[in-house]
């Protein structure tokens, strides 16, 4: 099983059992294995579930493949408001999804705004999904987006000044 090290650039492969995420992560976080999708053993380690208080995760799509990556994260926003879990709602309260307005040489970029991160749940859309979905609508959403995910990678924030706190932190 792959693992994200401090090794290179990020780098996406899909492949007939599933998608493999790989790349660089900060010398202060442990290295993270793959990410989780419909086809991985469900014993391998979460590459999507987190122990920092803020998160940014940033995932490419190309362009052809935005309007289905829009259209999952809705049904996983879905999925998040009709779960009986206490924390999948906390997710959803603090998780917000961002583009950046123009395409890069066909690329759009995405980010996961992870205010108040829920420690310990996974944030792997894939995975969300199956919660509230059958596998073959699982599988079929894979389906649509997993060809046109470009790269994935995760940072840890740290809060520097809080412009309308009081201590200013």
């Amino acid at each position: 099983m792959p693992v994200l090290t401090k090794a290179g650039p990020w780098a996406v492969l899909a492949t007939a059992g599933g998608l493999l995420v790989f790349g660089a992560v900060s010398a202060a976080s442990r290295p993270v294995p793959a990410l989780q999708t419909p086809q991985t053993k469900p014993d391998a380690p979460d590459a999507l579930v987190f122990n920092a208080d803020r998160m940014l995760v940033s995932v490419r799509v190309a362009e052809a493949f935005a309007t289905d990556f829009e259209v999952t994260m809705g049904k996983v926003k879905e999925v998040l408001a009709k779960s009986d879990k206490p924390e999948r709602r906390q997710q959803a309260a603090q998780w917000k999804l961002l583009k950046v307005g123009t395409p890069q040489e066909g690329v759009i970029t995405y980010f996961f705004l992870l205010d108040r991160v829920v420690k310990g749940a996974t944030y792997d859309p894939f995975k969300i999904l199956g919660e509230g979905l059958s596998p073959e609508e699982v599988g079929a959403l894979f389906q649509k987006v997993g060809p046109g995910l470009k790269g994935i990678s995760a940072a840890p924030l740290d809060l520097v000044v809080n412009m309308g706190g009081v201590s200013g932190r």
